[in-house]
């Protein structure tokens, strides 16, 4: 547990010096005009490289910041930017972020298949999809624009397997932190974008996507196991088991689990994949336009850095706080994003938990989310989720020699802070991913690993 506890507070010590001032802002209630600000993909308004954003400037680039970064520097809340000199934001350069050349190949030869179908709640289905980004480069004056984003989001990359060991942090008001390790395994079986496989896998059997979360420290915990299932029909409703060592058998949960918490985090069952693993036709998007903002996209893993003696500044357990890395290490890019609003439809709103969930979507990014705001049911900021990605090993065949991208979804670095509670988890792989052949063999079984029949087979 020394490297929990070590990484617990590399990733708590830059947001939360509790005495904190800065000009108020008032964020607590959701509100529009507040994105309306954000400055424009098509400004010529920019945050020079190497500048530096602290407590004391930080109003002069609030347009650039999405809702939580805004809410951390106003230092209004519990989590907060420290106001020291050595609390700071830096930008860096804005650095490409390629594709897998098969995922590009079949947005190509697909394009056009996929069709919306508007519901009357105001929500969509698509069908007609086969592979790639279904509706690329959508037109900002289209009236559908918003749908086509959703499912960009929910058909961005991932790869046919996926596999990382990962440690969690929880801490609380009191700045005790606990901890826990585990391992998550994506199966991708359906409208898969990889090199020398099909798009759907043999095994598929009407499956998506399998995501497979099992602890594996502390020993109490061991062995506690969830399990989430995206059928290849959007249509149908995702199911979701928990397989509990103390019963030794699996349950399946219910359709409104979706909102509880998975395996004891403040992350729901729907904040997975970088900020949205929920149902498309559950939501009314709102397109709310095209802004350029500050994300961190080409970050160093955490498990690469922690050995760095310079990685962090100034951390103490139990103390000074952090959700980002050190500056010289972690630094924000200016990224065109298109900023997306999911609403729950009339059908759903009565048990859902969130009553908004504003995504930033990577334009270069296969869409996929930088961040996620989340408000609750009375339309008060509640949950603020922050995903740091990075470069990891390029899969050898699939893009041209390159040696590293950013993966869009799966193997973030991640924080997600409870702002009414007053409370966060922290989330990094322990390595960066390990996708596809680079999978360590005992974990390619989608029997055991991708199906709920493999529940069964756990302490057995």
């Amino acid at each position: 547990m020394a490297r929990i506890t070590f990484l617990c507070s590399v990733v708590l010590s830059v947001l939360m010096t509790v005495y904190a001032t800065a000009a108020a802002v008032n964020l607590d209630t959701y509100d529009p005009k507040l994105i309306e600000q954000f400055v424009s993909a098509n400004s010529s308004e920019t945050i020079a490289p190497g500048t530096k954003i602290n407590t004391a400037n930080w109003q002069q680039y609030r347009n650039f910041m999405p809702i939580s970064l805004q809410a951390f520097m106003s230092g209004n809340y519990f989590w907060k930017m420290g106001t020291g000199p050595e609390y700071y934001l830096e930008v860096a350069p804005t650095l490409p972020t390629p594709l897998p050349t098969k995922y590009l190949a079949d947005t190509e030869k697909y394009a056009g298949q996929a069709q919306l179908v508007k519901l009357p709640s105001g929500s969509y289905n698509v069908k007609s999809y086969t592979a790639g980004i279904p509706f690329p480069s959508p037109n900002p004056n289209d009236p559908d624009i918003g749908g086509k984003l959703l499912y960009d989001l929910y058909y961005t990359y991932i790869p046919s397997m996926y596999w990382s060991g990962y440690p969690v942090a929880f801490v609380d008001r009191f700045f005790n932190a606990t901890g826990s390790v585990g391992m998550q395994l994506f199966f991708k079986l359906s409208h898969v974008s990889d090199a020398g496989q099909p798009i759907t896998n043999a095994q598929a059997n009407g499956i998506y996507l399998s995501i497979y979360d099992q602890q594996i420290t502390p020993e109490q915990s061991k062995y506690l196991t969830a399990m989430a299932i995206f059928p290849d029909d959007p249509n149908r409703v995702p199911e979701q088991y928990v397989f509990l060592p103390s019963l030794r058998r699996s349950l399946r949960l219910s359709t409104t689990a979706r909102c509880s918490p998975l395996q004891g985090t403040d992350w729901t069952n729907d904040d997975q994949r970088g900020g949205f693993s929920g149902i498309p036709n559950w939501f009314v998007p709102h397109f709310l336009g095209e802004k350029k903002m500050l994300f961190v996209v080409h970050g160093e893993w955490n498990a690469n850095a922690s050995d760095s003696q310079n990685y962090l500044k100034d951390w103490v357990y139990g103390g000074n706080a952090s959700g980002f890395a050190r500056p010289q290490r972690q630094k924000f890019e200016l990224r065109d994003v298109y900023v997306l609003d999911l609403v729950p439809n009339p059908e759903v709103k009565s048990f859902y938990c969130y009553s908004h969930r504003v995504i930033y979507l990577d334009k270069q990014l296969a869409y996929t989310g930088d961040h996620v705001d989340t408000w609750d049911r009375n339309e008060k900021l509640w949950k603020l989720q922050f995903v740091f990605r990075g470069p990891t090993t390029a899969i050898p065949e699939d893009l041209n020699g390159q040696k590293t991208f950013v993966q869009p979804s799966g193997g973030e670095n991640a924080v997600i802070y409870d702002i009414q509670a007053d409370h966060a988890s922290i989330a990094w792989p322990s390595s960066p991913p390990t996708l596809n052949s680079r999978v360590p063999p005992e974990y390619h079984n989608i029997s055991l690993y991708a199906l709920p029949s493999g529940l069964n087979q756990i302490m057995k």
